[in-house]
């Protein structure tokens, strides 16, 4: 997968309130090609109180949903804008991520 935890990106398509958003990704799950964006799609959980004990008290859970990796596009901090992610490799031969695009020079992501 060429997103890793950490990156900046923008989500490209889903609903109105996912949309447009950004965020840093939290985590990835490479089985299902899915990605956590922090502050997109949150989720709520109504718990009753029971002898669980991270919430014994019950009420109401938020959590962070997942997007598909499909819908989420890179944003390159040089550029400010989305950009498509290419690989090259460097001078000392480490394979490295490079912005792809139109009037993008091939410079390290």
């Amino acid at each position: 997968m060429s997103i890793k935890k950490g990156d900046l990106v923008k989500v490209i398509s889903g609903s109105k309130d996912k949309k447009n958003k950004i965020g840093r990704v939290l985590e990835i799950d490479s089985k299902s090609n899915r990605v956590k964006v922090e502050g997109v799609a949150p989720i709520k959980r109504h718990m009753k109180p029971q002898r669980n004990p991270k919430h014994p008290e019950g009420g109401i859970i938020e959590g962070i949903g997942s997007v598909h990796i499909s819908n989420v596009m890179l944003m390159s901090e040089t550029h400010g804008r989305p950009v498509r992610l290419g690989f090259s490799f460097n001078d000392s031969g480490e394979k490295v991520r490079v912005a792809r695009g139109k009037n993008l020079k091939a410079e390290p992501v």
